[in-house]
């Protein structure tokens, strides 16, 4: 059996935005064909398989049903004929059918997936949607961060998985202030503000707790902070699972309390976060502002990455996650020479090109995916930047959502 290899960061992040994709297709009958091949698979034998399925799927009583998947099958055991690498160590999962939302229409597409994680299991699915499932199984989330900022006046809680946090629950005290209500004396006013504080901090844990532990060993650490000396007596209250008390990595001062406070939180934590994703984008785009400002050993724009990238010049490709543009393998069925067509605005048919022109299309991708295979081609490092930090935002907004961090200038 083939070793596995470790996924990188963008590897993950492009295979789930390929997910999300295939989720969305939906076929009229069970014409969606999902084939898992594993690393140690043999290519020839996976399209011996598919060739007895277009015999069996003659017997398919639907014309319609019976031509595309014939038609989905053919494509497949197509593509597998034309690639021209071995299976990857991790497998490969290859999609393919008609995904045409008009009736009477046909609009066979070809998709494929290199899964994160080793694949055991080669499988053969025909259905009325993409098989996914073993594939979401590896994209559950790895590992995560309970936040939790609080005074004696609100509290906030929330959890940081991967590049973004969640608000779990927001809390106000009702917690006497220090000046007493006439006639109470002083030992039963203290009597109340202690079991106001107590219940306080009785529903923060009990909200926390509920919200961590199903995070099991993926909950990598807590972090709680606010002004003053509260976080300090709430941890002291034993009140928090012990599972989730003795993940307690830091307490730390910020100014608030309620979601500002969470965001504060977090921007202050970043020694203790440095090895999330999170904090790597930050770096990132942290890394190339200013090698574009200060030396300008950095450049944006689509034009300028890709005529770098094509001289070797890029160390660290930056491309946003935003970006949805669909990329075309295609082949001209008259000479057989191969392109790749990306389509920005969203036009592309392939009934647009006819007579010498007509192509085929073998493969479609993301452009992020793209971007993947050409980055490795001269061994530059691609890092996938979401639109889910501000910093993130900015450089899709300012900078068109594509930037390189150069090995040298021209």
């Amino acid at each position: 059996m083939a070793a596995a290899i470790e996924s990188s960061q963008s590897d993950e992040v492009i295979f789930k935005k390929k997910l999300k994709k295939l989720e969305q297709y939906r076929g009229r009958g069970t014409e969606l064909i999902s084939v898992y091949i594993p690393g140690a698979t043999d290519r020839s034998s996976v399209m011996g398989q598919l060739s007895e399925e277009v015999s069996q799927s003659s017997n398919i009583k639907s014309p319609q049903t019976r031509k595309n998947v014939q038609g989905a099958l053919r494509k497949i055991i197509n593509f597998l004929k034309q690639i021209d690498f071995e299976i990857p160590k991790n497998g490969l999962v290859v999609f393919a059918g008609n995904v045409s939302e008009s009736e009477g229409r046909t609009d066979i597409r070809l998709f494929t997936i290199r899964p994160i994680k080793e694949l055991r299991t080669k499988r053969y699915w025909c259905d009325s949607e993409f098989h996914l499932e073993p594939l979401k199984e590896m994209a559950r989330p790895s590992n995560a961060y309970g936040l939790i900022t609080i005074d004696k006046s609100e509290a906030t809680t929330a959890i940081l998985v991967g590049k973004r946090y969640e608000i779990l629950g927001r809390f106000t005290s009702g917690i006497p202030g220090k000046m007493r209500a006439g006639g109470q004396s002083s030992q039963r006013f203290e009597r109340l503000r202690e079991e106001a504080e107590q219940e306080f901090y009785k529903r923060i844990s009990e909200k926390a707790n509920a919200a961590f532990v199903p995070y099991g060993e993926k909950l990598q650490g807590v972090i709680i902070g606010g002004p003053g000396m509260t976080k300090q007596f709430f941890v002291e209250k034993e009140l928090l699972d012990h599972r989730i008390k003795g993940k307690v990595l830091a307490l730390i001062d910020t100014s608030y309390t309620d979601d500002s406070g969470i965001r504060e939180l977090v921007q202050k934590s970043d020694t203790v976060l440095k090895d999330t994703d999170l904090m790597k984008e930050k770096a990132n785009i942290t890394e190339f502002l200013t090698k574009l400002a200060k030396d300008g050993l950095a450049t944006y724009g689509e034009k300028e990455v890709m005529k770098a990238l094509e001289l070797g010049q890029v160390s660290k490709l930056l491309v946003s996650e935003a970006i949805e543009w669909p990329v075309y393998k295609v082949k001209n069925t008259t000479n057989e020479q191969e392109r790749i067509i990306v389509d920005k605005d969203g036009t592309f048919s392939q009934s647009q090109f006819k007579g010498d022109e007509a192509i085929e299309v073998l493969e479609e991708m993301e452009y992020i995916d793209y971007m993947q295979e050409m980055a490795s081609q001269t061994s530059a490092e691609l890092e996938i930047i979401s639109i889910e930090t501000p910093e993130g935002e900015q450089f899709y907004k300012g900078f068109g959502g594509i930037g390189a961090i150069l090995r040298y200038k021209i």
